[in-house]
């Protein structure tokens, strides 16, 4: 019993240690990051209809953004901690037919009632300025 609580202590540390290593992230990818912490903050904040209309004009009609997150971000609770796991460029994405920078930012978050999941937002740059064009929950 003592080997398998000092395991499940390992492993606890083992995964709050890399979530909590440093990324190193280029000039973009910072102004990217700091555009969807911004955006977060809405959703944090219960403001899901604010967080809906600050999304791209492209995704705000493919899916009731607000239901999606009463549906599937409200259940989990306060944001204990949130942090970058891995940030992807792509010059497209299926939801926008042109070519322009995109910044997929995965996180890892603790929820008030998820101890781990996976947060991944979607960030396009329109014009001189970074849009939030997804976000999935997990």
């Amino acid at each position: 019993m003592a080997k398998a609580i000092l395991a499940a202590i390992g492993i606890s540390a083992l995964i709050w240690s890399a979530l909590a290593l440093p990324l190193s992230l280029s000039s973009e990818d910072e102004a990217a990051r700091n555009a969807a912490f911004e955006w977060l903050r809405l959703v944090d904040s219960a403001k899901y209809n604010d967080a809906a209309l600050m999304m791209s004009e492209q995704v705000r009609g493919l899916r009731d953004w607000a239901n999606y997150f009463a549906v599937h971000r409200a259940p989990l609770g306060r944001a204990n901690y949130r942090r970058i796991s891995e940030v992807k460029n792509a010059r497209s994405i299926p939801t926008d037919p042109e070519l322009r920078p995109h910044a997929i930012i995965r996180f890892r978050t603790s929820f008030e009632r998820k101890a781990l999941a996976a947060e991944e937002i979607v960030m396009t740059k329109m014009g001189c300025c970074w849009e939030v064009s997804g976000y999935e929950v997990n």
